[in-house]
């Protein structure tokens, strides 16, 4: 199987069918942060998708990156149907049907999204089952942006972030939401642009780097002259965020998109300064999120660039590895501190993990002893209600660096010398 080849979304359901997708194994309720948990490590949300949720292709390691990312966004939209599902399939055959009938509704729900859309080509009256296989290949084709150069690094994030709504809005409209789906996407779009316009603004200096990326943000976001010309006069005037209406952003889901999507413009550009920080201050707290929960949003874009290196590539002539790795380390640190108290009770608890904190004082522990002291670190720093929703760097977290970030009272007494 291989996506670049015609006809492979029909032997990708029949190799994915014997595999069920576990809700349950996230141990969480709600639906929002469910899916952002679920979507958030493929790197779909900051426009560059890399891993696909649930389970692996044997033979993914030799598709390119279009084919991964043809993956990631089937992925995230099987998932996306099956949290509005009442009642999950149960057998093997339920699930491949279940996976079939939500592969071929794609075409249907981007003949609601995008009415005029390649319509006289693909959107016609009383397709075939064949027919709607292969809508829904071409439509994955043609939603993602390949990077090929280095100046159409902007235009494929904006426009591959975007897919993240689309996997939003394909779940609301299963459950039947969102009657005016294009109508509510553009206010989003439009919603974003003046965002970003503001957030160019955070310091008083509009960048040629600024501009250009606002620009291609526009130009690929297919918006009417009308609305075009309103984020053009917003960014050439200038637009804070007191005068922008946040409250298109009606979701929990949708306020973290938008934060983080202003998170990575910022990040992704330069360090981020004073006020940029106070920038992102003021647009979390109109948000609804405090500061902690800003900080949680930085550690979830930083730990994606930390565990995914190799392949993002086009941040790594902006950041170093190093100011990554330090930046994140104090970050964690402080939301740590915040919760020292729970973190020392978690390891009180964990009968052999306090055996390994005493034993260590007197003998020098073993490879295994010291993995699996990393291991039962890196679950106690999953089970803080900051950290449930976001993918920690595991392969980054290792055992010295989970010492240095924790707090001290956390360890027995004794354990530190």
């Amino acid at each position: 199987m291989n996506p670049a080849e015609k006809g492979w979304l029909r032997e990708y359901i029949r190799y994915r069918s014997p595999f069920p997708i576990d809700l349950d194994q996230y141990h969480i309720k709600d639906q929002d942060s469910l899916l952002y948990k679920i979507v958030q490590p493929t790197g779909l949300i900051y426009g560059h998708p890399i891993h696909a949720p649930g389970i692996r292709h044997p033979k993914e390691q030799r598709w390119n990156s279009l084919g991964k990312m043809k993956i990631v966004l089937l992925e995230s939209f099987l998932h996306s149907a099956s949290l509005k599902e009442n009642n999950l399939p149960v057998s093997d055959k339920d699930w491949q049907d279940f996976y079939l009938e939500t592969s071929q509704s794609i075409g249907d729900f981007y003949s609601v999204l995008d009415p005029q859309k390649d319509k006289k080509k693909f959107f016609f009256f009383n397709r075939s089952k064949k027919d709607e296989f292969l809508l829904a290949e071409q439509i994955l084709h043609k939603r993602l942006f390949l990077k090929s150069r280095w100046d159409h690094f902007w235009a494929s994030l904006f426009q591959n972030s975007l897919l993240f709504l689309d996997t939003y809005y394909f779940g609301e409209w299963r459950a039947g939401k969102f009657h005016n789906m294009k109508w509510h996407k553009d206010a989003m779009k439009m919603l974003l642009l003046k965002v970003i316009a503001s957030a160019a603004h955070a310091n008083q200096i509009i960048e040629r780097e600024e501009k250009n990326m606002f620009f291609t943000f526009l130009s690929s976001s297919n918006l009417s002259k009308s609305q075009s010309k309103l984020a053009k006069e917003a960014f050439r005037d200038g637009i804070t965020l007191d005068q922008i209406d946040l409250r298109q952003a009606d979701t929990w889901l949708l306020k973290k998109y938008i934060l983080e999507l202003a998170i990575l413009m910022i990040w992704a550009d330069k360090v981020v300064s004073v006020e940029e920080r106070a920038f992102l201050s003021t647009l979390a707290k109109r948000l609804g999120f405090s500061e902690e929960e800003l900080d949680i949003s930085l550690i979830a874009i930083e730990s994606f660039v930390i565990e995914n290196w190799k392949e993002v590539y086009f941040l790594q002539s902006k950041h170093s590895y190093q100011v990554i790795s330090q930046t994140i380390m104090q970050r964690i640190s402080f939301v740590l501190k915040k919760h020292k108290d729970s973190i020392a009770q978690e390891i009180k608890e964990s009968k052999e993990l306090w055996y390994l904190f005493e034993k260590s004082k007197t003998e020098v522990l073993s490879d295994e002893e010291k993995e699996k002291m990393r291991i039962q670190l890196i679950d106690i720093l999953k089970s803080i209600p900051a950290f449930v929703i976001i993918a920690l760097p595991g392969s980054f977290l290792t055992l010295p660096l989970l010492l240095k970030v924790l707090p001290k009272s956390s360890f027995p007494s004794g354990f530190q010398d």
